[in-house]
């Protein structure tokens, strides 16, 4: 990533080289509490960015709340959910004894339900 692509990313923030950064920690870290992130640079090129913990703290909440494997997990959940009932795993055990032309009699027939 650039550091004009990261700039654009990042919003607010400041720039930092990384020489700076052993001998003015300390103000970084003010910058970063202030503006939300300091970009550090080696030879104009983004290395890290240094951010407050306010900042990661809201990054990390929002990654959670729009992380699409939540979605999905709740999603398969409540479609395996049926194997939890009672009697499921007699159930599974019938349809893998079937033999082909029942299950294909029991696949026409559910068909025929839905119209």
């Amino acid at each position: 990533m650039t550091l004009k692509e990261l700039e654009t990313v990042a919003g607010e923030h400041t720039t930092r080289s990384a020489s700076d950064v052993e001998s003015q920690w300390r103000s970084i870290v003010e910058e970063a509490n202030e503006f939300g992130a300091v970009i550090v640079t080696h030879d104009n090129c983004p290395e890290v960015v240094v951010v407050s913990i306010d900042q990661y703290a809201s990054l990390k909440a929002q990654a959670k709340a729009n992380d699409p494997m939540t979605r999905l997990r709740a999603e398969w959940d409540r479609k395996l959910a049926v194997f939890r009932e009672p009697g499921a795993g007699e159930l599974l055990r019938k349809i893998f004894a079937s033999t082909p032309e029942e299950i294909a009699d029991a696949a026409n027939a559910a068909e025929s339900r839905k119209k």
